[in-house]
């Protein structure tokens, strides 16, 4: 079963991305269009950063934004917890 974002925390910044705060991390999923390069393909992919400068990063681009916002924050929940 996929979870789904709290879309409600998710704030839209000035360039397009998405950002928001959860349990001492901030969370941002970015826009990547497509390339003429074969390995390059459209997406959204994920970043996290703690408060103590701690960064996780997520594999490869997401097709669905709500993807790569579940996985940021189900990230951020998991590192949290550890």
């Amino acid at each position: 079963m996929h979870r789904h974002p709290n879309i409600s925390l998710w704030q839209r910044e000035e360039d397009g991305s998405y950002k928001s705060e959860q349990d001492g991390w901030t969370l941002h999923v970015s826009w990547h269009p497509e390339t003429k390069e074969a390995d390059k393909r459209r997406g959204f992919s994920w970043a996290a950063e703690s408060s103590d400068g701690k960064k996780l990063e997520g594999e490869g681009v997401h097709e669905e934004i709500e993807t790569a916002m579940s996985l940021a924050e189900d990230a951020a929940k998991h590192a949290g917890s550890a």
